[in-house]
């Protein structure tokens, strides 16, 4: 029991002292995963997975793959999950990667975490009913837009090895949830937070000071999914947390909030959460020592519905442009029968993902279509994921070579980046 107590007291100190909490917990890092996993087209997934299994070993990120990392119906036992069901949690997981390297009892992958990167705080207090931003409050170098920037470059620079745009991406994927919490860009000043405000509401107590286990406004927040939306019967992650998803995206669309998506416009993704915190987090009947009443409950997921929606839409769409946008094909625009790309050979129908990538040529138009086993290329068109079947007809030895054979005949449609 006394050993029991003091790990309770731990973890209290833990939360109260430790600045800045979490955003979203796990579950809601998760959930901004999965919508954006459905907004993603099969090639971007492809290479998101790819990188992310070239991971720095130390980071511990492959260790969070769904082992063994080939299996699926056709090379496993009857029984075992499916390789997409696999590898689209896997992508849930790690967007919640940077908040599991927090644990400083494993430095080789602790040496991954910075705490400062996770925010942005915009420093305010109110004056007679308006929000006053006070510029004079300096914030970090490095935080969560600056991060996001310089992360977003990571990923475009085709100089830049896999096992770096790893870490990158795993960082995008959790930011991108970090951002969308209100509260990970607010620090709101009043005479019991006179100095860079109450840290995202991390000083902004909940419980009574005699209270044996503390909360804070920041961790009712992180927290307000599994707040409102109680898991039964322990369902795993997928059972429980695909339907909340489902239920997000029927409730705010992607069509209706398409013109908000905004991508690469990380400032602005912040000042849009600086504005929910700074004009609704903070009611009047928002009390210190005082747990939030049902109808600020109620509020708070209404609005973190929308926010991880948004941020799952504007990550999908982010990483589809990134990894993705040579497969968009326009409405009008007829797919070409012979393209260039790098693909998985020799060709194999039991692992082809365990095939090396390399420069070939395909023929999207060969003989006999539908009569025998091809690999299918995906397109993007009008929204929709067309798949063509396909032969590989010659295979280059340099990126050179390809770019040569396709001048003299005529191929326009080249990516091999």
């Amino acid at each position: 029991m006394k050993k029991l107590i003091g790990y309770l007291f731990l973890i209290t100190m833990v939360v109260v002292c430790s600045g800045k909490t979490f955003a979203w917990d796990d579950s809601g890092h998760k959930l901004v995963a999965y919508i954006a996993w459905e907004q993603m087209s099969p090639q971007a997934r492809e290479k998101v997975i790819n990188i992310l299994m070239n991971a720095p070993e130390d980071s511990q990120i492959m260790a969070l793959y769904p082992t063994p990392v080939d299996a699926d119906f056709s090379t496993y036992p009857i029984g075992a999950r499916s390789k997409e069901a696999k590898q689209r949690d896997f992508f849930a997981i790690c967007a919640y990667w940077a908040d599991i390297v927090r644990e400083r009892k494993y430095p080789n992958r602790y040496k991954f975490h910075h705490g400062n990167w996770h925010y942005l705080d915009t420093v305010w207090r109110e004056v007679n009913g308006k929000v006053e931003v006070m510029t004079e409050e300096k914030t970090d170098k490095e935080n969560a837009v600056e991060r996001l920037f310089y992360f977003d470059k990571v990923l475009k620079d085709s100089a830049a090895k896999d096992a770096e745009k790893a870490v990158a991406l795993a960082w995008i994927l959790h930011l991108s949830g970090d951002i969308h919490q209100p509260l990970h860009a607010s620090g709101r000043v009043t005479p019991d937070d006179p100095k860079g405000g109450d840290q995202g509401g991390n000083t902004f107590s909940l419980s009574p000071k005699d209270a044996p286990r503390k909360e804070n406004l920041h961790w009712f927040w992180d927290s307000i999914v599994v707040r409102t939306v109680a898991r039964k019967n322990d369902l795993s992650d997928a059972e429980f947390l695909l339907p909340i998803a489902q239920k997000m995206m029927k409730k705010y669309p992607l069509a209706k909030m398409q013109s908000r998506l905004e991508i690469g416009q990380f400032d602005k993704w912040q000042n849009e959460s600086f504005q929910i915190a700074s004009t609704k987090l903070y009611p009047s009947t928002l009390k210190r020592g005082e747990m939030p009443s049902a109808a600020y409950n109620k509020m708070a997921f209404g609005i973190a519905e929308e926010q991880i929606a948004l941020a799952g839409y504007r990550l999908g769409t982010m990483l589809n442009q990134i990894f993705g946008q040579n497969n968009v094909v326009a409405a009008n625009d007829e797919i070409p029968c012979k393209i260039i790309r790098k693909v998985h050979y020799p060709v194999t129908q039991t692992q082809p993902s365990s095939q090396p990538l390399e420069i070939g040529l395909l023929n999207l138009c060969p003989s006999n279509p539908g009569m025998m086993q091809r690999p299918m290329y995906p397109f993007m068109r009008n929204g929709k994921v067309i798949d063509r079947e396909y032969d590989v007809e010659r295979i280059f030895k340099t990126e050179k070579e390809a770019r040569e054979y396709a001048e003299k005949n005529g191929i326009k449609d080249i990516s091999i980046n």
